[in-house]
């Protein structure tokens, strides 16, 4: 048990700090000066104009509909935790990202705290599709999208303990050295039904201009 814990610990508590770097192009950025469009999973409460189960980029671009897999390289995955206070509340849930940040939450807070995860991941322009604006970024001969999806409950269970279970059995190999599959489906759970991301990993790796790419992401 241990050992899992350390694995997953190593791949996804880590700190939101604000990390300062100076680019190629002599820009002094931190972390905060990054822009990563959200990744959305339609759901019948959903404000965004999409099939339900669709895969939605920044609100606007349909990456997959339900039930469809996608090829994504897994860039990072940071783990917290937050009062589980639904999304139609008007308060805002307060968010640890650390095991002493969380106790301090939970001492004194009326809700439960619950795991999520932010998952980021780089998505290929499937041949034949020429929306351009939704996958900008050039990498070696294809273009992808970033995006990053916050999960929580089921489909933290289905993606982030996926990519937990991955790195602690293959300690070997970088998550973001594999292509996994991504795709939306259905639960039902009683008389209760909602769509929830998940992942798996699959033999394909991504190619060297990516992983070049990935590597200095990383870094």
């Amino acid at each position: 048990m241990a050992k899992k814990q350390e694995a997953e610990t190593a791949i996804a508590e880590a700190n939101p700090a604000e990390l300062t770097t100076t680019t190629a192009s002599g820009l002094v950025i931190e972390q905060s000066d990054i822009v990563v469009p959200r990744v959305n999973v339609i759901q019948k409460t959903s404000e965004i104009e999409a099939p339900l189960g669709a895969v939605v980029l920044d609100k606007q671009y349909v990456l997959a509909p339900v039930d469809e897999s996608i090829p994504v390289v897994v860039l990072a995955a940071v783990k917290g935790w937050r009062e589980n206070i639904d999304y139609d509340e008007d308060e805002v849930p307060q968010v640890a990202y650390s095991q002493e940040e969380r106790q301090r939450i939970a001492a004194t807070s009326e809700y439960d705290m619950i795991e999520f995860a932010d998952i980021t991941m780089l998505f290929k322009q499937p041949y034949g599709d020429d929306n351009e604006a939704a996958y900008p970024f050039p990498i070696g001969e294809d273009n992808y999208a970033l995006g990053k999806i916050n999960v929580a409950k089921d489909a933290y269970r289905q993606t982030f303990k996926t990519l937990a279970t991955f790195a602690q059995f293959n300690p070997a190999v970088k998550m973001q050295h594999r292509v996994w599959d991504f795709k939306s489906s259905l639960i039902s759970k009683g008389k209760y039904s909602w769509f929830a991301p998940s992942l798996r990993v699959s033999k394909a790796q991504p190619s060297d201009d990516v992983i070049t790419f990935v590597d200095t992401f990383a870094g």
